[in-house]
């Protein structure tokens, strides 16, 4: 694949038009070329073989289904399941993501604790609730909320 380097105001740009947790700037364009009539609309690259689904596409789907399905809050167990099985319904997690890691849950389960991670770290998942509990702060639920969820593969 090749590299594009891009000027930091491009940049800020791409940030500008891209759907929050869910696009890469490869998306973004893509968009835009599938405007202008210059690509195929839904002419997707397929991911290579054993190819891996971005934290960020983890990221999404555990703050949009924290929201609708669970009310923003779950247990870990709980809130881990329907993501895994919704993100299979949608193709997004492929054969590599269900390998057993060291820690003894699939590569899948394990991304989406680094998810949580993350999101916690930018203030949308509480540090307070009890150990085992995933609860959305309301920062988390307003980022919640402009989710879209990645088109099903």
């Amino acid at each position: 694949m090749p590299t594009v380097r891009l000027d930091p105001d491009v940049y800020e740009g791409l940030q500008k038009l891209a759907r929050p947790f869910v696009d890469s700037p490869s998306m973004v364009i893509r968009r835009l070329l599938e405007k202008e009539g210059l690509l195929a609309p839904g002419a997707e690259t397929p991911a290579p073989a054993g190819a891996l689904t971005p934290q960020s596409v983890y990221e999404a789907y555990l703050l949009h289904l924290l929201l609708k399905e669970a009310g923003g809050r779950s247990h870990k167990r709980d809130i881990t399941h329907a993501v895994v099985k919704r993100m299979l319904k949608d193709g997004h997690i492929g054969a590599a993501e269900q390998e057993l890691v060291k820690t003894g849950e699939t590569r899948a389960e394990n991304t989406l604790t680094w998810a949580r991670n993350a999101l916690k770290g930018r203030g949308f998942i509480s540090r307070l609730a009890a150990r085992g509990i995933w609860e959305l702060t309301p920062d988390g639920r307003a980022a919640a909320e402009k989710v879209v969820l990645p088109r099903p593969r």
